[in-house]
């Protein structure tokens, strides 16, 4: 426990390194001189080279892989390169305004609840080299605490995962967000502080590692933090706690990592309209829209998990087409957790096209993406739009079910103002004919304009149990 003492007396005394019996001087070596461990300086030559002599995967005990199946969900999607990943837990997973707040340097979301640095290294070659990013935001280490590990074998687990990525042919940056302090986990908060001391010094040895002080705001309010910063368990973030933390990222991004450079597409024609069918992978539950409905309509199918299953933040639909069959560069992606079900809890499978029109798609109408628990944070992100683009949402959804009155807002963030709406989706006699569920009412959000890099952010809210999303329309104004 040496190591753990000397961490602790970093965090207290600024003037003791960790792992340093005499005060030295802890500004940064030039080029090529090297520290009594083999610690480099950040000016050093070769950026490949991490701050330590040792190999920290050498001998590294990376237990079990309960995430293999996750991580394998991300594989059907081929994300641009060159932008932001984010890898880590549940507090990346559960990022809703991740999109948003992050659009800039193009980000894609790949967090894993439960997840231990330990996950994340057995699967690094997949997360990272399937979007060769300039940047990489990690956050991972509570749960390995949690766990159990001590922070010794945590930090080599850090250590080895940052070996990988600098190893890379063009490695990117890993900003390292210190661990959260928690009131649910506070008694573990002193060994997560070594870590994060540890972890900070080491980054402020290489060019290419950073760490980012989130836990200071946090700590700034209390120890442990305002509850006001959690939800209900006093472990994850509420609204107000992401905003900190998105705060502190954003500080540590801004000047430091290049915006996103990446061309924009140009978005649909002018006139031309999108629409896709939102619902489980399993029959059971929900069935696909046909490609091409009776109307004559094309449609696109976003499926992403079978009915009752968590769809992961990040899942995406790339290359939509239009209701013609025009292949686009217009995506869809999930920026918030969330769940699917249908047929066999309440789905419209009887539309009437005398009260929806064209969109009395039963295969469409019949299953839906719901939230109904702070773990599924409900929020989607169309992409590849044109920026200077006027846009209308139609967004469609109902379950049937007498429980209760239930109704679905949803707000959508572009360059202009958030446009809010609502629909009254659920209760006794709530639509025509005396239906418990919506089934002649369409919300229509209109003059919506992207942001900067083409992206509309829907985020959902709720009012009584459950919200609910059966099917989406994209038009592109004329």
């Amino acid at each position: 426990m040496r190591l753990l003492l000397a961490l602790l007396i970093a965090c207290a005394d600024p003037s003791h390194p960790a792992g340093s019996k005499a005060p030295r001087d802890s500004s940064p070596r030039p080029a090529g001189e090297t520290g009594p461990s083999g610690e480099t300086g950040p000016d050093s030559a070769d950026p490949s080279t991490p701050p330590w002599s040792d190999d920290a995967c050498q001998g590294l005990d990376l237990g079990d892989d309960p995430f293999a199946a996750d991580i394998a969900a991300f594989a059907d999607d081929t994300p641009p390169t060159g932008g932001l990943l984010a890898v880590g837990s549940s507090t990346i997973r559960r990022w809703r305004t991740f999109q948003r707040s992050l659009s800039a340097f193009d980000p894609l979301q790949r967090g894993i609840g439960g997840a231990r640095l330990t996950d994340l290294i057995q699967h690094q070659g997949s997360l990272l080299h399937a979007s060769a990013p300039a940047g990489l935001l990690l956050f991972a280490g509570t749960n390995d605490i949690a766990d159990g590990r001590s922070v010794e074998a945590v930090l080599q687990a850090w250590r080895c995962l940052a070996q990988g990525v600098l190893s890379q042919r063009h490695p990117p940056i890993l900003y390292t967000i210190g661990i959260t302090p928690t009131p649910a986990r506070w008694a573990l908060w002193e060994s997560a502080a070594a870590f994060n001391a540890e972890v900070a010094r080491l980054s402020a040895l290489h060019p290419r590692l950073r760490y980012i002080d989130s836990p200071a705001p946090f700590l700034a309010t209390g120890s442990p933090p305002s509850a006001s910063l959690f939800v209900e368990d006093g472990l994850h973030l509420s609204e107000a706690g992401y905003q900190l933390f998105t705060d502190s990222v954003l500080a540590a991004l801004s000047g430091d990592l290049p915006l996103a450079s990446a061309p924009l597409p140009a978005g649909p024609p002018a006139g031309s309209y999108l629409r896709v069918d939102l619902g489980p992978t399993n029959p059971e539950d929900g069935l696909p829209a046909p490609s091409i409905d009776g109307f004559g309509i094309h449609w696109n199918t976003a499926a992403w998990a079978p009915g009752g299953a968590q769809i992961l933040a990040g899942r995406a639909r790339r290359g939509l087409v239009t209701t013609t069959g025009l292949s686009t560069q217009v995506s869809l992606t999930v920026s918030g957790g969330l769940r699917s079900n249908g047929l066999r809890n309440g789905g419209l499978t009887t539309p009437d096209g005398a009260l929806l029109g064209t969109l009395a798609v039963p295969e469409a109408t019949a299953d839906f993406v719901y939230s109904g628990d702070p773990d599924d944070p409900a929020g989607l992100t169309l992409g590849g739009l044109d920026p200077a683009g006027t846009y209308t949402l139609r967004l469609f959804a109902s379950r049937a079910t007498e429980e209760e009155r239930r109704t679905s807002t949803f707000t959508v963030y572009g360059s202009g103002d958030p446009v809010v709406g609502s629909l009254l989706t659920s209760g006794a006699d709530v639509g025509s004919g005396g239906y418990d569920g919506n089934n002649n009412t369409v919300l229509v959000l209109s003059g919506l304009r992207p942001d900067a890099r083409g992206r509309l952010h829907l985020e959902m809210a709720r009012e009584g149990a459950f919200l609910y999303l059966n099917l989406l329309e994209l038009e592109t104004a004329g």
